[in-house]
């Protein structure tokens, strides 16, 4: 029995399964994650670490050169780069594209774990950290209320953080601006001259009892008590009263030998708002999740937050990137739909027949959706590269239903009953048009072995050329299973009514074409002529076309990076950036929140 008949004489099975393939597309049609381009995970892994109050000599020296030696024997690392400022050391390893970062990210990790014990004792453990474009901050909200800079940090990293934290899809959390607390100590020199004390000794007394440790466990007739000792300081008044020193028998406190008071870490960066200093959240989506899900979710817990925090604190979001990729995508789908309303009105322009019409523009949803479901499974976002092939591949869904469609009407034309022209024309056309849906992909198939020589470009490309893979092969499945069963079932075909006593635009086309081929075969050395030389001129003109990665894209936002010369102060890089803030109120008119991150290095 061959597949056609198969189809035909199993209408309702076929029926339920692109009916539950469908449901499948809507269904997950939500839940396919949406951002702007597609995620590129570039191939560089940076480890970073930490060594407070360090100069980046000694940096360079003690955390950097030892990391190098030990890093460079990674396999696969293409080029090693390293910088070294103060109290902070990275080394950044490049890779080729194509690489397995979890291998080399582990293969990193084992290095590391043998150079740890050479590196300084008052070094933190060096970070790794992968870098791809689901890292970039997707939201950033202000902290606003009547209070100091110092409040409001400590609002933001203890009382929002968390509950930001909570929404699903979001990845990390962080605050800039403003200053931390801290407990500062002022000596006196006199003092510690007069006592014989120095700045290290103070160090350690203070580093010995700021501490809690395990003390066993102590067992009696009926019960087991764990003893534990609290040795952590809890205010400032327990670390001023501290015992430092013991001389001439006499115990000396912090307090003898200076203040001890809640301050403020000294300030390493300065974030400002329409040049007022303030206090904003960054926030990060987890790799995978939805953007726009994700900033909804934000939306609706900033709402919720009102009832939590004190009545003055208020959170302004100034920058939302979901608006732009729903602005685009929103574009994108109306192109979509506008193309799938015009490709029904040519459709019934052509074929001349409503129930045709009907049944290609029924099956026309139904690929889209198949392949909406289908992207999900292979991992696909939705995002301005997928759309973007599904628009390309809109045209080529519907060319093989076309094809076995008007096969059915040339069997109804010589008599054959609407079922056996449905078995008939469907069965002559499925070698036809795998061989079609095959060619379609076999163009493809250099990218998919080369993809990774590509580069970036590679990674961006692979969207859209998935995409229309999925698109043309799920346009073979439908017009195989599903056509048929349309032609026979529930919009029965019949011979189409012939007028022959008026000539349609269609047959006028049709004489127009015959009559152009006719004279170019009468006039075949010109029409080779024209081809070759327009051959030879396309290919003048793309030595003369510009190429560039990625065409011009029109935003709302403008960023201006600035790097001072080294050691600049911080005041100095404020006015610096105050000035231009000034030159862009002056030249933009219509410029809106001017958010300036100001840092030292």
């Amino acid at each position: 029995m061959s597949v056609s008949r198969l189809v035909v004489n199993r209408p309702v099975l076929f029926t339920i399964l692109f009916v539950v393939l469908t449901g499948l597309g809507l269904f997950f049609y939500a839940d396919l994650p949406v951002e702007m381009m597609p995620d590129v995970e570039y191939p560089m892994i940076t480890v970073i670490t930490t060594y407070t109050g360090a100069a980046p000599e000694s940096v360079e020296k003690t955390i950097t050169k030892p990391i190098e030696e030990a890093l460079t024997s990674v396999t696969g690392v293409k080029e090693l780069t390293s910088i070294s400022s103060e109290g902070r050391s990275r080394v950044m390893l490049e890779f080729d594209f194509g690489t397995n970062l979890d291998t080399a990210t582990n293969d990193i990790r084992d290095k590391l774990d043998r150079v740890k014990r050479n590196l300084p004792d008052d070094a933190d453990t060096p970070l790794i950290r992968i870098f791809n474009s689901s890292s970039a901050p997707i939201m950033r909200i202000m902290v606003r209320g009547d209070r100091d800079l110092g409040e409001l940090r400590y609002l933001s990293e203890n009382k929002i953080e968390d509950r930001i934290s909570q929404v699903d899809g979001v990845g990390d959390v962080s605050t800039y601006g403003g200053q931390q607390k801290t407990v500062q100590v002022e000596l006196s020199q006199n003092r510690l001259d007069a006592y014989g004390i120095t700045i290290a000794a103070i160090e350690s007394a203070l580093s010995r009892q700021n501490m809690e440790l395990g003390g066993g466990d102590i067992e009696s007739e009926t019960k087991k008590y764990l003893v534990r000792t609290t040795g952590e300081f809890r205010n400032v008044e327990e670390i001023a009263d501290t015992v430092v020193a013991t001389c001439g028998g006499v115990d000396v406190k912090l307090s003898d030998l200076g203040e001890v008071f809640m301050g403020y870490k000294d300030k390493t960066s300065i974030a400002s708002v329409n040049g007022i200093p303030g206090v904003y959240l960054s926030i990060q989506r987890a790799t995978g999740a939805n953007i726009v899900k994700v900033a909804d979710g934000i939306y609706k817990k900033i709402e919720e937050l009102k009832d939590y925090l004190p009545s003055d604190i208020s959170l302004v979001i100034i920058r939302d990137n979901s608006n732009e990729i729903r602005d685009t995508l929103r574009e994108l789908k109306t192109t979509l739909l506008q193309g799938l309303g015009l490709v029904v009105l040519v459709l019934f322009v052509f074929l001349k027949s409503l129930k045709s019409t009907v049944i290609i523009s029924v099956s026309l949803p139904v690929a889209v959706l198949i392949t909406i479901f289908a992207m999900y499974l292979c991992g696909f976002t939705l995002n301005m590269m997928s759309m973007t092939g599904l628009i390309l591949g809109l045209g080529m869904i519907l060319d093989a239903s076309i094809v076995v469609l008007e096969n059915v009407y040339q069997h109804l034309d010589k008599g054959e009953s609407g079922k056996e022209a449905v078995i008939n024309g469907s069965h002559e056309m499925i070698a036809a048009i795998i061989a079609s849906t095959m060619t379609t992909v076999v163009v493809f198939l250099p990218f998919v072995f080369y993809k990774n020589q590509l580069d970036m470009i590679g990674q961006i490309m692979t969207d859209v050329i998935f995409t229309i893979i999925i698109s043309v092969s799920v346009s073979l499945f439908v017009a195989i299973f599903l056509v048929p069963v349309l032609a026979t079932k529930y919009f029965p075909v019949r011979n189409k009514v012939q007028k022959s006593d008026k000539i349609s635009l269609i047959d006028r086309l049709r004489n127009s074409y015959r009559r152009g081929v006719q004279r170019a075969i009468k006039h075949r050395y010109i029409v080779i002529v024209l081809i070759i030389a327009c051959f030879c001129g396309g290919i003048y003109m793309l030595t003369k076309t510009r190429i560039i990665f990625m065409p011009g894209m029109t935003s709302s936002n403008v960023a201006l990076s600035v790097t001072l010369s080294p050691g600049t102060k911080l005041e100095d890089t404020e006015k610096f950036m105050l000035g231009l803030e000034d030159i862009v109120k002056k030249e933009v008119q219509d410029a809106g929140l001017k958010i300036s991150g100001i840092e030292s290095v």
